[in-house]
């Protein structure tokens, strides 16, 4: 802020002293900035952002706001806030004043009540209008110059967080876990209608908030993981923090942490704690190797986990090097599933004896079952295939991936002969039956004849004459691809979330379909301890 004193002899001091902490004052409230840069349109955009939509619970209404240059709507029904420019619909109250007057009001620079006084404001019904600004936080110009603010066409929706919707309503979940595995499986239970309170030290946050790429200061990898949550700061290493947990605990029916064995009982709040506070809480640990073992302590992520595991070492072409799978197999299969079923269970288990219960979750461990076959296989026989070789992993030219014309992939899936025979018939190739035989030489001959074959036309050429046919054949999506399936836009897979601080982003919905049972979209994820107000 710059002033310009034009100083004189007969300046009054006690003028001149008055002055300087009324700018003061006024750039402290933003209100000089206000004037200077905000208008109404900035304001109304912010509107949306602002609403609570758990303090609108069975209220619904229209709101015109006669505002001198810009005229808007604000219609609140059924937990949503929309801002529509001009005066739609018919009103339940309308509020008149000029555009300075609101901007100062909106900005802290007027009463309100003074401005009713001064005839400045005229509202045509005053407790309408006092129920109506209740379910807003004020404005803030900070965050308006932060752009925390982002415009948006689209009607914003924001489900109450204290008004979850789904079969575990009432399931209350302490989230200590951080990463990918535990916080996929605690959103999941957010989905459906648990309240999860993502607990974070405040000086050591989630290492995935900073992963790039970001949008604004989230990581879109926190985004993905953290919808439908609530987020606290609580520093455990603290008396404070620790007794604040604990009347957390009193309330909550599962706690899920993912740090390496007994760090939590360094800090005094393992499961014997837990259950002396509790002795119905579900505790659930999730590590890479487990509670107990030679490799319990160690360090490890979703590569180690299935190295250990087999499935890395079968999986890439034969005598080539091991393949990076794209996907984190272990971390979600072995981790976040699991979770899941494992509150699940407990959760019945409960129901049953009135007791709580430890779950040790192993990522290693869960997933061995994604390797059955094989240890199935070497367990009867001594013996397995080896790299690009085995029944499901490249031994056969009926169950394999071919590159077309142009350069695309197809995934041929025709395991059942009935379903070969349907491809050969489309291809004009019915000889190729002939080599439909379990041995690898036959195999090896098939890939050859069926590799050339791909090769004399392009991936949308073999599609379309695929059409209908059903012989398990499909596009080797790329992700881009696959976002823009028709069948995946029809079942509604992704949905989109929109916060106030860092704008809008598009994630994975929870994969299940409920006939019956109501599953909401939830909300955005949360940024760093922005329920503290409301939880502590």
């Amino acid at each position: 802020m710059v002033v310009l004193w034009f100083h004189t002899r007969k300046s009054n001091p006690t003028f001149i002293c008055a002055i300087y902490f009324y700018l003061r004052k006024s750039a402290q409230n933003k209100h000089l900035f206000t004037f200077m840069q905000l208008s109404i349109i900035d304001i109304a955009k912010t509107i949306p952002f602002r609403f609570c939509a758990e303090k609108s619970v069975d209220f619904s209404g229209v709101f015109h706001f006669d505002i001198t240059e810009y005229p808007f709507t604000v219609i609140i029904e059924n937990g949503t806030c929309e801002v529509l420019a001009g005066l739609q619909k018919q009103a339940k109250c309308t509020l008149k004043c000029d555009k300075n007057t609101y901007i100062e009001m909106e900005t802290g620079g007027k009463n309100p009540q003074l401005a009713l006084m001064l005839g400045q404001l005229k509202v045509s019904d005053l407790s309408l209008m006092m129920q109506f600004t209740q379910m807003f936080k004020k404005f803030s110009t900070v965050d308006f110059s932060q752009h925390k603010y982002v415009e948006s066409s689209e009607k914003t929706t924001i489900l109450p967080k204290n008004l979850h919707t789904g079969i575990l309503k009432g399931i209350k979940v302490l989230d200590l876990s951080r990463l990918l595995p535990a916080p996929m499986a605690t959103m999941f239970l957010a989905d459906w209608g648990a309240e999860v309170i993502k607990i974070e030290n405040p000086d050591s946050p989630d290492p995935i908030r900073s992963y790039p790429p970001l949008i604004g200061q989230q990581s879109v990898y926190y985004l993905a993981l953290n919808r439908t949550k609530r987020s606290l700061t609580l520093n455990l290493y603290s008396e404070k923090g620790k007794a604040i947990f604990i009347e957390l605990l009193k309330t909550a029916d599962i706690v899920v942490e993912s740090f390496r064995p007994n760090t939590l009982k360094k800090m005094g709040i393992d499961y014997e704690m837990m259950r002396k506070v509790n002795p119905r809480i579900i505790y659930l640990s999730v590590t890479g190797y487990g509670q107990t073992g030679e490799y319990a302590s160690k360090a490890g992520h979703d590569l180690n986990f299935i190295g250990y595991s087999g499935l890395l070492g079968l999986t890439g072409q034969e005598n080539g090097q091991s393949a990076m799978p794209a996907a984190q197999i272990a971390d979600v299969a072995g981790g976040s599933y699991m979770t899941v079923i494992a509150a699940l269970l407990a959760l019945h288990q409960r129901e049953k004896t009135g007791k709580g219960e430890h779950i040790d979750i192993s990522m290693l461990d869960a997933t061995l079952p994604l390797m059955s076959l094989v240890y199935a296989e070497y367990f009867a026989t001594g013996k397995y295939s080896q790299k690009g070789k085995g029944l499901l992993y490249g031994g056969l030219a009926n169950y394999q991936v071919y590159t077309c014309a142009d350069g695309k992939e197809l995934a041929l899936g025709a395991l059942e002969p009935h379903f070969f025979k349907r491809f050969c018939e489309m291809a004009g190739k019915m000889e190729f039956m002939a080599d439909l035989l379990p041995d690898e030489a036959a195999q090896r001959r098939l890939k050859v004849k069926l590799t050339q074959l791909f090769l004399t036309q392009t991936q949308a050429e073999w599609l379309e004459m695929a059409e209908g046919k059903d012989l398990c054949l499909s596009p080797v999506y790329s992700p881009e691809e696959a976002a823009n399936d028709a069948h995946l836009q029809e079942r509604n897979v992704f949905v989109r979330h929109t916060h106030p601080e860092y704008g809008s982003y598009t994630s994975i919905r929870q994969p299940l379909r409920f006939a019956e049972a109501e599953v909401g979209e939830g909300w955005a994820a949360p940024v760093l301890g922005e329920d503290n107000g409301e939880i502590l």
